[in-house]
């Protein structure tokens, strides 16, 4: 097994399923209650591409885990109607790939999204955040030559994304993943 911190040849759409599926878990370890839609929309086109996994993987659990603590505060305001939802997205763009998760929790104010990625940063009561998960995923994106954004407003619908480049590589490349080898075209 390789060392972590190493890039290594990753199925992007496979880690970032399990990763949803790892923050969506722990959700429900910490509420037995919750409840939320938890849609997928993978771009086959993606493809493997070089991350450190573990830390790619600590990005998309962190996102992940804070759209379903908005949707969760949210449905606990009580809006007649309301349905949580959440959908973790990737897309396979000109020289790079966008993993995108959108949630319609609380929504996030203009004032608040400025410090966002500032360390020990929370909106979360004493006890529920450290401030530090938005800071590290921020500094592991950019560790990757990647970018993070949030968009968002007051009242619902958060979206953050996250670009990460991907080289441009020889037009059919051979990757040996611990199975036969894959040809694929970029």
């Amino acid at each position: 097994m390789p060392a972590p911190g190493v890039r290594r040849p990753t199925d992007l759409n496979k880690l970032v399923d399990e990763a949803r599926s790892l923050a969506f878990h722990g959700a429900r370890a910490k509420d037995m209650s919750f409840q939320c839609s938890c849609e997928t929309r993978f771009d086959p086109n993606i493809g493997i591409i070089d991350v450190v996994p573990e830390d790619m993987t600590r990005v998309i659990v962190n996102l992940m885990s804070n759209a379903f603590y908005a949707t969760e505060k949210r449905r606990h305001e009580g809006h007649v109607g309301y349905m949580p939802a959440v959908e973790v997205s990737t897309r396979c763009l000109d020289g790079e790939v966008e993993i995108r998760v959108d949630d319609n929790g609380v929504g996030i104010p203009d004032a608040v999204r400025q410090r966002l990625f500032t360390p020990f940063f929370t909106t979360k009561p004493s006890g529920e955040g450290t401030g530090l998960g938005l800071a590290l995923s921020a500094d592991i994106v950019n560790d990757h030559r990647g970018t993070i954004r949030c968009d968002s407003g007051e009242g619902g619908h958060t979206v953050f994304t996250v670009t990460l480049p991907v080289p441009r590589r020889p037009l059919f490349e051979k990757r040996r993943l611990g199975t036969p080898e894959v040809v694929r075209p970029n």
